[in-house]
Order: C-alpha cells, then sequence, then structure tokens
C-alpha cells in the first residue's frame, strides 16, 4: 500500500473514532476494523452482488427469514421469521414472519417484501441463478411464492426435491436479504426496480446500516440502536480496502485493525507467534480449479482437457501456493460427504500431454488466456499453471481483473481459460456440493444459469444431470450414495471442463480479544453480537 493510501484510511479511522482516540492507535472498543481487499465489491444489490466481500457486507445489513448455523451443517436459526413448516408432502414450506420488524427508513417490513425481493431479481435477471435450478423461473416465481397475508410466506417447489436445499438458499443468499421494496422503489428508473440505486445504497432492516462507501477505500456500516433484535454491540464497522498482505500484517501489529483476510502465506505464518493474534481455520465447500470453455474450439477436444488434467504442479501448489487456503484434492465432491471418492491421483506430466496434445492436432501446442483475479492466491496458482502449460507447449497470456472481469467473463461465456474459485460454499450435501460443479440442464445462453460452473463453462451430461436428479429424491442412503460414486467416476471419464487442484477454505487472522467472532463459512459473518474484551 502506498504511504500516501495508507495515511488516508488512517485519518478515516481517526475520524470516525470516538474523540480524542489517536489514528496510529489500539482500535476504538466499540468499532470493528477490518482490513480486507474490497476491488471485488462491485454492487451491494443483494440481487446483484457478487464476491464474498458484498456477501459479509449485506450480512449486517439486510435480515433474512432464517440463518444458517455458523458451526453445524444442516442447522437453521430463525431471524425474521419466527417459525416455519414443511408439509407432509415436502413440496410447500410456510413462513411465519414477526410482526414487529421495520427497516431501516422506518417502513414495515411485511411477507410482500420478501416476495417482490425475489421476483424482483427474477424480473431483472440479474440473481436467483442459484435458485432456478431447483425449478423456478420468471413465469413460475410469483405463484411459486406468495404472500397470503402480512406476515406468512409460501414458497412451493415446482418439483420434487429436499425442503432443506431451498431452505439454504433462503438462509445463505443474496436472493433471500428482504429488500425494503417501497424505499426501492422511490429510486426506481427506467423500470429498474431501484437497481442502480441500490448498487450503492441499502434498503434493509439488518442491524447495521451502510453509511459509506467509497469504491476500493473504505466501507463503514453504523449501528441501528433501535433493530427490533436489540442493538449490535459494535458501534461502527469499517472495512479499509488493504489489497496488500503485508499491509494487514502491520496493521494487525500495531493495533490499527481488528481483522485481516486474504493474507499470504509467508505473513499468516509470521503472525501465528504473535500471543495478541489468533487466526481461525474457515471450512468452505469451494474448490480452486482450472476451468476451459467448450465453447471454445480447442477445449472442445477431450484430448486437449486430457493434456490440460496432465499440466498442473498440484503438490506444488497445493504445498507452496495454497497453505492456509487449500488441501489438495481432485474430485468435484468434498470431502467427507457421503458418497466422497479418493483422489484419482493426478500429476504433472508433460511428456503424456504433449502426446494428447499431438493427436488433437496441436503437436506445437497452442496460444491462450488464463483469466484470473488479481488478488492473492488466485494469481499465484495462475502463474504456476502459466509455467506448467508451456512444459507441454501451450503459452498462456495471464490476463488478470477484478471479480466481474474474470467471473463476469465466465458468466457470459466468452473466455477461454479462468483459474477460480467456486461451487458449494458450505458443502454440507453432496447434492449441492456436485450440483454447482458438474450439473447443466440446459447450455443456451439465455438458460443464465450463472452459479452452476458446468454451464458457465458449456460441458453437460445428460447422464450425469439424470443421475443427480435421480440422487436427490432417492430414500435409500446406500443407492444414493452410490449414485454420487457413479456421477464422480462418469465425471472423471469424460474429462470435464473443470479440472479441481484444491478444496477451498480461508484463514482469518485476528485480535484475540475480540469475543463471540465466528467466522462464517457460508461468507455470511455477522457480527451484531462481537464485541472486545478490553
Amino acid at each position: 500500500m502506498r504511504i500516501g493510501t495508507f495515511l488516508k484510511s488512517a485519518s478515516l479511522v481517526a475520524l470516525l473514532a470516538c474523540a480524542g482516540t489517536p489514528a496510529l492507535a489500539e482500535t476504538p472498543p466499540d468499532q470493528l476494523i477490518v482490513g480486507v481487499s474490497l476491488v471485488n465489491m462491485l454492487s451491494l444489490d443483494p440481487s446483484a452482488m457478487s464476491g464474498r466481500e458484498s456477501t459479509e457486507v449485506n450480512s449486517n445489513i439486510y435480515d433474512s427469514l432464517l440463518e444458517t448455523d455458523p458451526v453445524e451443517k444442516g442447522v437453521f436459526h430463525p431471524r425474521l421469521a419466527s417459525s416455519w413448516e414443511v408439509n407432509d408432502a415436502r413440496d410447500t414450506i410456510t413462513f411465519k414472519l414477526r410482526d414487529d420488524v421495520k427497516f431501516h427508513s422506518g417502513n414495515p417490513l411485511s411477507a410482500k417484501d420478501f416476495v417482490w425481493s425475489v421476483t424482483r431479481a427474477f424480473a431483472l435477471g440479474i440473481g436467483g441463478s442459484n435458485i432456478r435450478v431447483f425449478g423456478y423461473n420468471e413465469k413460475n416465481i410469483a405463484e411459486m411464492i406468495t404472500a397470503p397475508d402480512d406476515h406468512t410466506v409460501v414458497v412451493r417447489l415446482p418439483k420434487a426435491s429436499d425442503p432443506d436445499l431451498i431452505l439454504g438458499v433462503i438462509a445463505g443468499s443474496g436472493i433471500g436479504m428482504v429488500i425494503d421494496s417501497k424505499l426501492a422503489m422511490e429510486h426506481e428508473k427506467n423500470g429498474d426496480f431501484g437497481q442502480a440505486w441500490l448498487t450503492t445504497n441499502s434498503a434493509g432492516s439488518g442491524p447495521f446500516k451502510l453509511v459509506r462507501w467509497q469504491a476500493n477505500d473504505t466501507v463503514v456500516l453504523q449501528r441501528v440502536d433501535d433493530h427490533w433484535s436489540g442493538p449490535a454491540k459494535m458501534r461502527r464497522i469499517i472495512y479499509r480496502h488493504m489489497p496488500e498482505s503485508q499491509s494487514q500484517r502491520l496493521a494487525l501489529q500495531r493495533d490499527d485493525i481488528d481483522i485481516a483476510m486474504g493474507m499470504s502465506v509467508a505473513d499468516v505464518k509470521a503472525l501465528q507467534t504473535d500471543e495478541k493474534l489468533a487466526t481461525a481455520e474457515v471450512p468452505s465447500g469451494n474448490v480452486y480449479y482450472l476451468a476451459v470453455s467448450m465453447k471454445d474450439e480447442k477445449f472442445k477436444d477431450q484430448r486437449v482437457r486430457l493434456a490440460l488434467r496432465h499440466l498442473i504442479d498440484y503438490e506444488g501448489i497445493n504445498e507452496t501456493i495454497l497453505p492456509f487456503y487449500g488441501k489438495l484434492h481432485q474430485r468435484p465432491l468434498s470431502p467427507g460427504l457421503p458418497g466422497s471418492l479418493p483422489d484419482p491421483g493426478y500429476k504433472l506430466d508433460a511428456a503424456f500431454a504433449k502426446e494428447q496434445l499431438a493427436a488433437a492436432g496441436y503437436p506445437n501446442g497452442f496460444k491462450t488466456t488464463i483469466r484470473v483475479l488479481a488478488d492473492s492466491p488466485f494469481v499465484n496458482v495462475a502463474t504456476a499453471i502459466q509455467a506448467s502449460l508451456a512444459q507441454g507447449g501451450i503459452t498462456a497470456e495471464i490476463i488478470t481483473g477484478n471479480g466481474d472481469q474474470t467471473y463476469g467473463a465466465m458468466r457470459d461465456r466468452k473466455f477461454e481459460m479462468v483459474v477460480g474459485r467456486g461451487g458449494d460454499r458450505n458443502g454440507s450435501h453432496p447434492y449441492t456440493s456436485l450440483l454447482s460443479l458438474v450439473y447443466n440442464p440446459n447450455n443456451t445462453d439465455e438458460a443464465k444459469l450463472y452459479t452452476l460452473q458446468a454451464w458457465r463453462t458449456s460441458f453437460q451430461s445428460k447422464e450425469i444431470n439424470e443421475l443427480l436428479d435421480a440422487a436427490l429424491i432417492e430414500p435409500d442412503a446406500e443407492k444414493q450414495r452410490a449414485s454420487y460414486e457413479k456421477i464422480q467416476t462418469l465425471y472423471e471419464e469424460l474429462v470435464p471442463s473443470i479440472q479441481v487442484i484444491s478444496q477451498s477454505y480461508d484463514t482469518v487472522v485476528y485480535q484475540a480479544d475480540l469475543k463471540n467472532y465466528i467466522a462464517h463459512p457460508y461468507q455470511t459473518t455477522r457480527y451484531r453480537n462481537l464485541e472486545k474484551d478490553r
């Protein structure tokens, strides 16, 4: 970080802190300061947001009907909904909402706001892809999700499914965050349902409200003192844009920040001996991967994809680049879940890769591009893969960018190669773990199945789709497990468009005197109960 930028951010902290608190001193006891790269925060519209930073910020601004437990997978807790019930046929979920909730604007929150928030995403075509796979679409969403009165929401399932999976989407995704429809529509322009305004403003009912967002600089959240669930412990949450790991390390040691996210391996190791600091290893269902677009003529050829599979130094990447952020893994199903299989043991083998490329008509390799986030460890992984691809004669130009430039190209299906991280964020169910990486029911551009990595990369297997659909509703656990195993075996044989490199997890470094801090594996870390023991 440049000195000017550092001093500018430090001055902001001083300005927002209690009177008399020096800029370069212990953070105020009633303010939480988080050091993180904000380069991928492009929108705070819950339906349009991308990236974990936006998800975390919005998880403190907006409320959902229910929340996922940060420790126990598959456990949900009441939030806006005081209760919910699944009918005997398991095709309808009825939520009963609290009657004492108000938005930050003072407008009362009702079931109709939830319905409006969900249907708005479909109307704009900017979200909801993680619920589309369960059969919801623009034509049926209005009849599938309804509000018979101000405090009742009825969610019907368009096709046979596990209701718990729908609960997970409502609890842990942007489409489940309830927007103040009246306030948003006051800022509507040209039929955008307030989208332009919501990009940089908020209309929530959460324990904090947005008071400032300066792109690639600072996000400031202010406590809502009269919040329906009681005031949060912290008066403010301040996110400081700190893309350089060394700047985060220095700030932690000087007590200028309370939490640091996305630090380098070397800096995390260096801070582990500091008794004033603690580290949290946060599990994730996401994986690091190399993805190719099968719309590209080169990558349509299975032999080319097989060559790529053997032009990755899996062990080297996991041992030198991904400590604290990933563990060697090569399957689409997260380890430890029912049906998970041992790794197939792929290794870097340039000679074999060259044979495959020659057979495919590329004896001298070819030129291509790799899109990747400019942040660590992504760009480091891409650089390592660039070097190993060269051993097979493939010249790859690295194109760095923010989340929209990198994953946006994937969502538009206009890319060659991407080094990224994705999949099922919570990794709590084998179906959703596989769904995110192997399932593609509609391979047209118009389908807009953005959260499905197979769709993004134009990979489609009718047999895999049918196996996964059947596994979801299979009552026999052993048969279900066998189906998940068969899917992985078939996926390997087809040499898919996505090669898994590592199972993702996050390491967060924070001041040891933070109480009730639980880094959430679903990127929805909430700070309403956090306080400082100082």
